[in-house]
């Protein structure tokens, strides 16, 4: 669904921007290409309000992070527009089966499941399906659909992918969730049984969750909300509200060892996790990453590294 609007987004703002372009050129060229410019430069104006509303979002009260400076803002700002075009503008919409899921066995070695945010789709991986497929280490990226409904909506299609990829390697697979994929993650776990309540304690829920996942990875995921969620209308969009009654519901009834299966990359320059704390697990192995915007930090190459040190170690 992604894949098949964003690319109808694009085609049609191409056509709109031709259309524009022939209809004003003989009154006005200056007139005709500034549209054009205007249409094309969408992304940067949307992105562009995301750092407004940065600046505006509450602050985090405890953990001193580092402030971040106008210049810094302007990069960050700068590279999520370009991660903007190559991703959304090209990768997802055209290339969303470029790269296939690798499920081939090796001996010892955990797979992992990459699981991607709210537009996005399973192209948005496929720096990391190349990383992966280099050392390698089994791996599938998914596709969650609907697109704007429930997160738990979503849970079918990671369960599937998670199902073949423990088949395939005889192993609980590592999950790697960006942004809201790190919450779909934690309600899979919930409709799998690792959560404590209906007849399940603490130990039971813990046992169950370490039949299901080596370990879970999120990056810039709002696990607490986010501030400029307030502005979504979309179901998801609603249940990722700070302190959401949807997120109180998926946090009172986790066990206590998931905390400790949990690494949790958070920024403080993240343009749509706000305040950036939220981004972390209590309990969990909560990393900073300084000065990255939200889908910038993705390909951060320290980042990918580390995480895939901590797959090789599942």
């Amino acid at each position: 669904m992604n894949a098949r609007w964003q690319r109808a987004a694009i085609i049609g703002g191409w056509v709109l921007a031709l259309a524009w372009l022939s209809w004003q050129w003989p009154r006005s060229p200056a007139l005709a290409l500034g549209g054009v410019l205007a249409l094309l430069l969408f992304p940067a104006w949307s992105i562009g309000l995301q750092f407004i509303c940065l600046l505006l979002a509450p602050r985090d009260t405890m953990g001193a992070l580092p402030r971040v400076s106008a210049w810094t803002l302007l990069r960050a700002f700068l590279a999520e527009v370009g991660c903007a075009y190559r991703i959304f503008g090209w990768r997802q919409p055209f290339r969303t089966q470029a790269l296939a899921d690798d499920v081939a066995a090796r001996a010892g070695q955990a797979g992992v499941v990459l699981v991607h945010g709210y537009l996005c789709n399973r192209a948005f991986w496929q720096p990391w399906q190349r990383m992966f497929a280099a050392r390698g280490i089994p791996c599938i990226a998914v596709t969650l659909e609907p697109a704007w409904g429930s997160i738990d909506d979503c849970v079918p299609d990671l369960d599937a992918a998670v199902r073949r990829m423990a088949q395939a390697t005889g192993r609980a697979p590592v999950l790697i969730g960006h942004s809201m994929g790190g919450l779909v993650i934690r309600a899979w776990l919930r409709s799998r049984g690792a959560a404590v309540g209906q007849g399940l304690g603490e130990a039971q829920a813990a046992q169950r969750l370490q039949e299901l996942v080596a370990r879970v990875i999120t990056l810039a995921t709002p696990h607490h909300g986010t501030w400029i969620a307030n502005f979504s209308r979309t179901l998801n969009g609603r249940q990722m509200r700070l302190d959401s009654e949807w997120l109180r519901g998926l946090r009172a009834h986790e066990p206590q060892a998931l905390a400790a299966r949990m690494t949790c990359w958070y920024s403080n320059c993240d343009n749509l996790i706000m305040p950036a704390l939220a981004a972390t697990y209590p309990g969990a192995d909560n990393r900073l990453i300084l000065d990255q915007a939200h889908v910038e930090l993705v390909f951060d190459a320290r980042l990918m590294q580390e995480c895939a040190a901590l797959v090789q170690r599942a």
